[in-house]
C-alpha cells in the first residue's frame, strides 16, 4: 500500500494468497482479480481502502466467496443452500451420495440437507475419509485409551480417561485435572474434569461460585450453590448472547403496526449514559454497550471508571430476506470485569422496530431495565439511563 493508502492489483493478489495460505485454503487468483476489478471504480489500477471496504449485500458476498449456490445464513456466516454441499475447495455444489463418496470414500453419504456424513458404523479418519469403526481404528487416532462407541458410531475415551487438548485419550486423575484447569477442579471418575462443589466453570477455569461471578458469566443469573449459574424464575438463558431473558419475551413483543421492510438497516448512535450503579466495591463502573438486532451485534468501547460515560459511537445493523425480520433492537449496558466472561450485566433498553416504522427516527433518554425487569437504580439512587438516536431505513447499506 502506498503512502496515500492505495493498493495495486499485484499487492492485492499477494495479500489474498497469504490469507488463503493462513486459512489452509487453495488460492483462487481469478476470484481475487475479479474482486479487485469490481472495487476499482475509476479503473486506474489502484484501489483505496474505502473502495475495498464498501459493504456488499451479504448474499452477494457469499456467492463471490463460495459460488452461486451459497447464501447468507442471516447471522454472521455463509452456507450452502439446502441440498447443496461444499466441495474440497469450499465451493457449493449439488449434494448427493456420489459427491460425498468422491470426497470421503465409499462409506460416505449425503444427509439431504448440506452435509456429507459417514454411514452408521463408520468414522472419519485423520483425513476425513470414512472408514469402518472399531476399537483399533479409534486407538490409532486417539490413543490407547480410546474405544469405538457402537451405539453413537463415534470414538470416545474409555472410563477413567479424558481427552487432552489434542483430542488424545489419556489416563485421568485429580492431579491431571488440576494441572490443566487449576486447583479447584477434580476428576469425576468417568470421563470428565469438573469443578469442585461450590465452584463454577468459565473461560477454562473454575471460579468460586457467587451471584456476582455468575452475573459476569451469564448476565442476570444466580449461583445455585453447587456448580451452576442458573437464570431466575421466569427467565431462560439466551445461549447466543450469554444472558438471561424473560421466558415470554417473544410473546410480549409488540407487533409493528406498520409492516417492516423485507430488508432493512438500523442506524443507532449511542451517545452517553448517566446515573449508572456501583458494580464494584473499590472502583467506579467501566461501562460499554452491546447493540443487538436479530443475530447481529456491535459493541462500543469501554469507558473506564465513570458513572456517566460518553461514547458518541454510531453503528449500522442490517437484516435481509433470508428469515423473518427481527421485531426489536436491544441495547445492553455492561460493566467490564476482569473476572469470568469479562462483563457484568447492568441493564437493558428494548426498542420496537414498529416504533421506528410509525414514528420515524427516535432519540432521547431511555431508562435501563435490570435482569428482574425493574428499573436500574444508580450509585446516587437516580434511575440509570442511556441516550440514543435510532432510525430504520428500507434496504441494505
Amino acid at each position: 500500500m502506498d503512502r496515500d493508502g492505495f493498493i495495486t492489483m499485484d499487492e492485492n493478489l499477494e495479500q489474498d494468497k497469504v490469507m488463503a495460505d493462513d486459512q489452509g485454503k487453495p488460492f483462487d487468483e481469478d476470484h481475487s482479480r475479479k474482486s479487485f476489478e469490481r472495487a476499482d471504480l475509476d479503473g486506474d489500477g489502484k484501489v483505496s481502502f474505502e473502495e475495498m471496504s464498501l459493504p456488499k449485500p451479504p448474499d452477494e458476498h457469499c456467492k463471490e466467496l463460495y459460488g452461486e449456490f451459497a447464501e447468507y445464513d442471516g447471522s454472521q456466516s455463509c452456507r450452502c443452500m439446502r441440498t447443496y454441499t461444499a466441495d474440497i475447495n469450499g465451493t457449493c455444489i449439488q449434494g448427493d451420495d456420489a459427491v460425498c463418496v468422491k470426497q470421503f470414500g465409499p462409506f460416505a453419504e449425503f444427509d439431504g440437507i448440506n452435509t456429507c456424513l459417514c454411514k452408521n458404523g463408520t468414522i472419519p479418519d485423520v483425513n476425513g475419509t470414512c472408514i469402518e469403526g472399531s476399537d483399533p481404528a479409534c486407538k490409532a487416532q486417539f490413543g490407547a485409551f480410546a474405544r469405538f462407541d457402537v451405539k453413537n458410531s463415534t470414538c470416545v475415551c474409555e472410563r477413567g480417561a479424558v481427552p487432552d487438548f489434542n483430542g488424545t485419550c489419556v489416563a485421568a486423575s485429580n492431579e491431571l485435572c488440576q494441572d490443566w484447569y487449576g486447583p479447584n477442579t477434580a476428576f469425576d471418575g468417568m470421563n470428565s474434569c469438573v469443578c469442585k462443589k461450590g465452584f463454577v466453570y468459565a473461560d477454562g477455569e473454575c471460579f468460586r461460585g457467587s451471584n456476582k461471578v455468575c452475573s459476569s458469566i451469564i448476565a442476570g443469573s444466580k449461583f445455585d450453590g453447587i456448580n451452576e449459574c442458573k437464570c431466575r424464575k421466569g427467565y431462560v438463558k439466551d445461549e447466543a448472547r450469554g444472558m438471561c431473558i424473560k421466558s415470554n419475551s417473544s410473546k410480549s413483543s409488540p407487533e409493528p403496526s406498520t409492516p417492516l421492510p423485507p430488508q432493512g438497516t438500523v442506524t443507532i448512535t449511542v451517545l452517553e449514559a448517566k446515573h449508572l450503579p456501583k458494580m464494584d466495591t473499590h472502583t467506579k463502573c467501566d461501562p460499554f454497550a452491546v447493540i443487538t438486532l436479530g443475530n447481529s451485534s456491535r459493541r462500543t468501547k469501554v469507558v473506564k471508571k465513570t458513572y456517566n460515560p460518553e461514547w458518541h459511537e454510531t453503528f449500522r445493523l442490517s437484516y435481509n430476506e433470508s428469515g423473518p425480520p427481527p421485531t426489536e433492537l436491544e441495547i445492553d449496558i455492561f460493566d467490564w470485569d476482569a473476572v469470568g466472561s469479562g462483563r457484568e450485566f447492568v441493564g437493558r433498553v428494548v426498542i420496537s422496530l414498529g416504533e421506528l416504522t410509525t414514528e420515524g427516527d427516535v432519540q432521547g433518554w431511555y431508562d435501563l431495565q435490570g435482569a428482574d425487569g425493574g428499573l436500574v437504580r444508580g450509585h446516587d439512587r437516580n434511575s440509570s439511563a442511556v441516550q440514543l438516536s435510532v432510525s430504520l431505513q428500507a434496504g441494505l447499506p
